[in-house]
Order: structure tokens, then sequence, then C-alpha cells
């Protein structure tokens, strides 16, 4: 029969609020043994029976810490507060150790002279001991608020990624698609069978966007992206002809890892967009990928003019910038995207 959880919680936080009290126990028994001629064992015995009343009145103390929580600014009703609960704490606990020391002598005037010496250092530490306790629940909630809004500012930041990652897979460029159709519609009276193997290809296109989206797939095959990316070119190329140019160099071990979805297409389209269509000659796109140690390094690189001064897309502009949330979301700081622009001698990207 196993115990339930709530059973085993209390057993838990039982056991370490004991043994939080031990080391106190531990310093009583000494020092009721260094004042008295009586042997370890009972001297442990009289730290136990003092140390347990404040143990048990610990408890109302972090109940009351809970209830009454550290604010964002502290008035002077606060602090005056729990210095009366913790004089009230320290004369609870004096109490109590007064009437356990009545048990055995036989008059309270006893008790009194027995007790005149310490009982002012044994009331101040009642309220060192109430001002621990407090503080000890104020620092765990404390970091426990730290850590939820740590968690919510993680929840917030994944959710506008995942948004912006929403979008893009929702699009892709109206004009591409416009014409790509256009293309098709050209292909079908000239070329009837290369006409179908774009449409399959754009089929295809239309296929990996909708699964993506659907299966809400953060990653992907390597292989699955190039594929995918391989269609979008194929596509292009009905447009730009022998102007655009694609060499790949993508190892084996590479296709078998998993990549942010649309990380390589979203750089294939900035590169065609800004290498290849505006230059009559066109341009090549390179693409790069393979296994280092334990890391993959992909690299998206153009031949065109660079990072150009009037168009701020090619620097850290939206894309990249999202790109860039996206990797730190999924990796932290295991991964990083590194762009390299040098005017006349193209621009790449690298993750």
């Amino acid at each position: 029969m196993t115990s339930s959880p709530r059973w085993s919680t209390w057993v838990r936080w039982t056991a370490w609020y004991t043994a939080a009290w031990s080391p106190l126990v531990l310093v009583y028994a000494a020092l009721i043994g260094a004042s008295r001629t009586i042997s370890a064992a009972t001297a442990i015995v009289a730290a136990f029976s003092t140390v347990v009343w404040a143990a048990v009145l610990g408890v109302g103390a972090l109940w009351l810490a809970q209830r009454w929580t550290w604010p964002a600014r502290p008035t002077a009703r606060f602090f005056l507060v729990h210095a009366g609960m913790a004089l009230i704490y320290a004369g609870l606990w004096d109490g109590l150790i007064l009437l356990g020391i009545r048990q055995s002598v036989p008059s309270w005037q006893r008790v009194g002279e027995e007790v005149a010496t310490w009982l002012h250092w044994q009331t101040f530490e009642g309220v060192l001991i109430y001002a621990a306790l407090c503080g000890v629940t104020w620092a765990r909630q404390s970091a426990a608020r730290g850590r939820a809004q740590e968690s919510r500012v993680a929840h917030i930041e994944a959710q506008r990624v995942r948004a912006e990652l929403e979008a893009l897979r929702g699009r892709l460029d109206p004009h591409f698609l416009f014409n790509t159709l256009h293309s098709v519609t050209v292909l079908i009276e000239h070329d009837p069978v290369a006409a179908a193997q774009a449409v399959e290809r754009l089929s295809a296109l239309l296929r990996y966007v909708l699964d993506a989206r659907q299966g809400g797939r953060e990653e992907v095959l390597l292989a699955d992206e190039v594929a995918f990316t391989d269609a979008y070119l194929a596509l292009e190329s009905l447009r730009y002809g022998e102007r655009l140019r694609v060499v790949r160099d993508i190892s084996d071990s590479a296709l078998r890892q998993r990549v942010p979805s649309f990380v390589l297409q979203s750089l294939v389209e900035n590169a065609v967009k800004h290498s290849i269509a505006p230059r009559t000659a066109g341009g090549i796109v390179r693409l790069g990928g393979r296994v280092e140690g334990a890391q993959l390094v992909l690299h998206v690189h153009d031949d065109g003019p660079g990072p150009l001064a009037h168009d701020d897309t090619r620097g850290p502009g939206v894309g990249l910038h999202a790109l860039r949330q996206r990797i730190a979301v999924l990796y932290g700081d295991t991964a990083r995207v590194d762009v390299r622009a040098v005017p006349g001698e193209g621009f790449g990207v690298s993750v």
C-alpha cells in the first residue's frame, strides 16, 4: 500500500524541520552540561526538552511568516507586527521553560533565582530564532517568486518566438506563389511534363508547411529540411533559370541530425531575393552542413554584393533576429548564429 503524496510531503517536511533544530539541541546540551555537574545524557535530555518548545512554537512563526509576507515596500506597521510577534514567541518560550524548571524545584522563588542570570539572554535568543524562521521563509518565497517570474518570462518569450515561427510557417511569399503559378501556366502549353513536375514540387512544398504547422514541430530532420529547400529552389529556377546556381556540400551524418524547421529555407529565400534577383547575371547560393564534434554547423552563403547600406534586411534584420531568438529558446548558449558580410564578396550565415 503506497502512501499518499500529501502524507509523504508531510513526513519529508517533518524530517527536515527536526534536523534543522538538532544543532541547537547540541548547543544547549553543551551549555547546560558546562553549568551543571550532570551527565551528558541528562544534559541532552534537558536541552531537548527546552528546544522542542521552540520548534513547536516555530511552526506558528512559520505560518505567520507565510501569511504576512515580506512586502515590496516594507512599512513601519509590518516591522511593528513582527517585532511584537517575536516578543510573544520569546515570551511563550520563556514561560514553557520556566514551567519545566518548576517541575523540579520546590517554589517559584527558587525558579526565579535559578533563571535570573540567563533569562534575558534566553529572551533575546527567542527573538533571534523568530527572525531566523521568518527570514528563511521569506527567502524561500522570494526564490519561488523569482523562479516563477523566470518561468513566465521564458514562457512569454517562447510564445512570442512560436508566434513568429507560425507566421513564417504560414507564409510562402505571395510573389513566389504567383510567379510559380504563372510559370506552371506557361509550362502547361510548352512542356506539360515539366509543368506536372512543378505542380508536384509545389504540392510537396505546401505539404511540408502544413505538416510542420499542424504537427507543431519545432525540429525536423535536416534531410527533410533540405528536400523542402530543394523543392523551393527548383520552383525558383522556373523563373531564374541558369541565373540561379546552387552548390550543396552537406554530409550524410549532418542529414541525420535534427534542426529548427524552416531554418534553411528562410536563409535561402533571403539569398535568392537579395543576391540572385537583383543581378542580371544571377549568382551562386551555397548550402553547407557538417557535424563538428558534438555540434551541427549549417552554412548558407551567396556571392552577391554583400551588405547594402540602403537595405537593412541584409543586416541583423527581422528574419535573423527571429532565427536567433528561436535558436536561443531551443538550445540556449550551446548554439549561435554568425553573419559574415563583406562588400563585393557576398553574404553568409552560419548556424
